[in-house]
């Protein structure tokens, strides 16, 4: 007995195999059901294709690379563009978002989150590849290709596929409607309709499968003389963990009558491929056609400018033939997944403003212009219309700039650029808040944002003296920035940064009063003939100096001078204020000799994290201090809480439809993370708690934010260089003040 079911099970595993669809030679549905089905199948691709071309037009009408550049001109740039970013040094990063981000979602999303999704992506396409694969073996291959080993294992591999989609539907629907509304605040009929289309192709799949299986089972036993073992010859297909036993269901239910059999197959069939092919239709139109659209972006997404820069329409936007193609072409890309929405910090405290909105209003905008026959060139997004397409002042002025929404797209759709280019169309037709006009006024007029005169920039030194520039061997300079020279509380750091530098026997100098304003916030704003001037006045005072590297106390500052200035010809070495004093410490010029007692915790600033990936720098430097205990809060590094002052929000009044700032939300999430630091070494340490940053912004609007949630007696602010002098020891300054 033993010996012939072997022999059975090696029949098996070499000669398993099945038609495409049902037994050959079995008619059970008749030319009239094939005829549907390709009328079906035609109707879907013309479907596609319509949505496709409507999609087109209005990317088309997008600004291309090139003044003047013609259609096929600019499309062949676009196939070369692809194929060098394929084929480039970035390759393997691309690779990493197509699969990390772009599939997975991994990169935004919760644990849960990331599962569920590459459940239904893996589901998905393991579907699509199963089907194209059953479809070659038809017609293509003539019922061969799936023969022994090869088709067990695509037996186990569908079935896997379809589990995979199956669970990860119904999870996505218990977390869109159940569990977790709040993450989805407008997840609505569309998408329950498709994660319906998904579910319902995992289910007839199965059912499909199951009745195929339990005809084999009715029709063609085999009998092992003398055993009274009974096997079939379609045995094999216990391999389909889930189509088997389903069969072995429905042989009990219908206990076995073909004609039932054809019945549940006909059903199952007509519906999967109805819906699949609603799906195929209505993949041009909603939010599956990011699919395709959003893979492509990543692919033609310009890895190699810097985050820290800011690429957008000067002149500004104010019509869809305003912006670019590839902005147009990457609102097509956003499939709704609200991590733009849910990460924002300004809608998170009541602003108007929801970065998905804006894409979506931008598609949106261009598709009211340009149908699938009409068209209605240069009409404005903004001003008279701007109610219509929802894209108001209130919104883009809400805007701080933070690259939250940009650093958790999983398609590379870069929001930030939209709105400063919306922002600069505001400022040219001067649609400008009061407070951003006094501080544009200031720039112009004394070259910095506080609205003070030159020669009080250096005010803040009480004794000793500042070095120039001409005068360092090095010519490393020092740029401590408009709010450490003229905001009182950040001059406090500006000292500490000094005796830092004095103590370390730094070779250093600075501009002194004929320092400017860097300029990054007049870009933010849209002014981009201000920062122009800014960019290029600096840049002559630095080579006329012949500055080999530059030290920026302000993140913003050092941001813009390392990322943006290189377009007026300004390369330089730039470091923010942290990696230079790590340098200092790892060199053995600054030593820690002071035991604080301190429970900390360490706000990533947006310009220092996000746009340029300096985390390490702070948090080594932290990590060095004596006396210290550090938590990171629950919003930590990339997917760090904003402080609010960028992007001009240190400058502008709160709307009163904000109840609690963003500086007031960090600061309630850092007194949090603070009080959980009780015990160490199981005893109760009672410690100063510090709120730790590396921005002078940050200092400003957190500080001001203990105030107005009177937490000033619980949580003390302070910049990463005053916890640095403070831990040098012995401080020579009777003027400088910690509290």
């Amino acid at each position: 007995m033993i010996q012939e079911i072997l022999m059975i099970l090696q029949d098996w595993f070499w000669t398993a195999g099945r038609d495409a669809y049902w037994p050959r030679g079995i008619e059970i549905y008749g030319a009239q059901v094939g005829f549907l089905v390709y009328i079906s199948a035609l109707i879907a691709i013309f479907a596609v294709l319509i949505g496709i071309y409507r999609g087109m037009r209005v990317w088309f009408h997008g600004k291309y690379d090139k003044e003047n550049q013609g259609f096929l001109s600019f499309l062949f740039s676009l196939i070369k563009r692809a194929l060098k970013n394929l084929f480039s040094l970035s390759l393997p990063k691309r690779l990493y978002y197509l699969i990390g981000t772009g599939i997975t979602k991994r990169k935004s999303m919760p644990w849960i989150s990331f599962i569920v999704h590459s459940m239904i992506m893996l589901g998905f396409l393991g579907t699509i590849i199963a089907t194209l694969i059953s479809t070659s073996h038809e017609y293509l291959f003539a019922e061969e290709l799936l023969v022994g080993p090869l088709y067990i294992a695509f037996s186990f591999a569908v079935d896997l596929a379809g589990l995979l989609l199956f669970i990860g539907t119904l999870l996505a629907i218990a977390r869109r409607y159940l569990r977790e509304r709040d993450f989805y605040p407008r997840a609505g009929l569309e998408d329950m309709f498709l994660l319906f289309l998904l579910f319902w192709v995992s289910i007839s799949g199965f059912f499909m499968e199951a009745s195929r299986i339990l005809y084999g089972l009715n029709n063609v036993p085999i009998t092992i003389h003398h055993t009274g073992v009974i096997l079939t010859n379609i045995d094999f297909e216990i391999f389909s963990f889930i189509g088997y036993p389903l069969a072995l269901v429905l042989r009990a239910i219908f206990n076995p009558v073909n004609s039932q059999i054809f019945a549940v197959h006909l059903f199952f069939y007509l519906s999967h491929l109805l819906v699949a092919f609603t799906g195929a239709a209505y993949l041009a139109y909603g939010k599956f056609f990011h699919i395709g659209v959003g893979l492509a972006n990543i692919v033609l997404n310009d890895m190699e400018t810097p985050k820290g820069k800011l690429t957008f329409n000067s002149d500004g936007i104010t019509k869809i033939e305003d912006f670019t193609f590839l902005q147009l072409f990457e609102a097509s890309a956003c499939m709704k997944c609200h991590f733009c929405h849910n990460y924002c910090p300004a809608q998170d405290t009541g602003e108007p403003l929801s970065p998905l909105k804006v894409v979506q209003d931008v598609k949106n905008w261009g598709k009211k212009q340009y149908g699938f026959i009409r068209s209605r060139k240069n009409v404005p997004i903004l001003g008279e219309n701007q109610e219509k397409s929802g894209l108001t002042e209130e919104v883009l002025w809400a805007c701080v700039t933070c690259y939250a929404c940009v650093n958790s797209c999983p398609h590379l759709i870069k929001h930030v650029n939209m709105i400063v280019g919306m922002r600069a169309a505001l400022i040219e037709e001067g649609c400008v808040p009061g407070t951003y006009t006094t501080m544009l006024e200031s720039v112009y007029n004394y070259g910095n944002i506080w609205n003070q005169p030159k020669r009080d920039r250096i005010n803040w030194l009480k004794e000793g003296n500042l070095p120039k520039i001409k005068d360092s061997d090095t010519k490393l300079l020092w740029l401590p920035g408009d709010t450490l020279a003229y905001d009182p509380r950040n001059q406090r750091v500006a000292r500490a940064t000094y005796e830092i530098f004095q103590r370390a026997g730094l070779d250093y100098g600075t501009f002194g009063d004929a320092e400017k304003n860097d300029g990054n916030e007049m870009r933010r704003l849209g002014e981009e003939a201000l920062f122009q001037m800014l960019a290029e006045e600096n840049i002559k005072m630095f080579k006329k100096r012949d500055v080999k590297r530059i030290v920026c106390s302000s993140p913003h500052a050092f941001n813009t001078i390392k990322n943006e200035y290189s377009e007026f010809g300004g390369n330089f070495d730039v470091v923010h204020i942290s990696q230079l004093i790590l340098e200092l410490i790892e060199d053995g010029r600054i030593k820690f000799t002071k035991k604080l007692n301190y429970d900390i915790t360490y706000h990533d600033p947006c310009y220092l994290g996000r746009y340029n990936n300096v985390y390490e720098a702070p948090r080594k430097i932290l990590g060095k201090l004596l006396g210290v205990r550090m938590k990171e809060m629950p919003q930590n590094r990339k997917f760090s809480y904003c402080c609010g002052g960028g992007g001009g929000g240190m400058f502008r009044e709160t709307p009163e439809w904000v109840k609690t700032r963003i500086s007031e939300k960090r600061v309630i999430e850092a007194k949090g993370t603070l009080d959980s630091i009780n015990e160490v070494n199981g005893e109760t340490v009672k410690a100063q708690k510090v709120l730790v940053t590396a921005c002078p912004f940050c200092t400003s609007m957190l500080t001001d934010a203990t105030k107005t949630q009177q937490l000033e007696q619980d949580i003390i602010v302070k910049d990463i260089v005053e916890l640095v002098l403070e831990s040098m020891g012995d401080l020579p300054f009777s003027t400088y003040s910690f509290t």
